[in-house]
Formats: C-alpha cells, sequence, structure tokens
C-alpha cells in the first residue's frame, strides 16, 4: 500500500497503460491534481520501477512517461479495483 497507495498514484498508472503519455497531456488527463503533485507521483513511480521517463529529442525538449514491465504487475489489481467500484451500491459511490 505504501508504493501504490499514494493520492493520484493509482491515477497516474491508470492513464499510462495505454502507452507513452507526455507531461502536459497526463497533467491534462488527471482532473484536480497540479503538476507539481504530478511531477512528485511520477518521481516516486520512477524510484520504484514502476514508471519510465523518456526525454524526447524535440524541440522544445519534451518528456513522456510509460508503465515499466513491473508497473504493469500493478495494472492487473486497479483493473479489480476499478471493476468493484463500479459495483458498489449507487450510495456508497
Amino acid at each position: 500500500m505504501r508504493i501504490i497507495g499514494g493520492k493520484w498514484t493509482g491515477s497516474i498508472l491508470w492513464h499510462l497503460k495505454d502507452g507513452p503519455v507526455r507531461f502536459n497531456d497526463l497533467s491534462r488527463m488527471i482532473g484536480g491534481a497540479s503538476k507539481k503533485m504530478i511531477t512528485e507521483r511520477l518521481r516516486q513511480l520512477e524510484e520504484q520501477g514502476l514508471v519510465r521517463r523518456q526525454v524526447m529529442d524535440t524541440s522544445p525538449v519534451s518528456v513522456q512517461y510509460s508503465v515499466t514491465e513491473f508497473g504493469q504487475t500493478a495494472l492487473c489489481f486497479l483493473d479489480e479495483l476499478r471493476k468493484w467500484s463500479e459495483e458498489l451500491p449507487n450510495g456508497l459511490q
């Protein structure tokens, strides 16, 4: 839970599940989180080996993030959590 339980962590991983995403695009996908918070979480996820950061050789320089092979293992139970939450009674959602 220490690894994946932080606020926005599951959401970040979920949005990266389909392939690499540039930082600004990820920031738009995750409504309600500041860019500073997203940056902090991405750094933590990178340190933990769940996310890969790649600096693109573009002008201006851009950065994209993707889920590592190890990070993919977390997506299985995140998907189960998503399914579980969709089955909650209306009053609990």
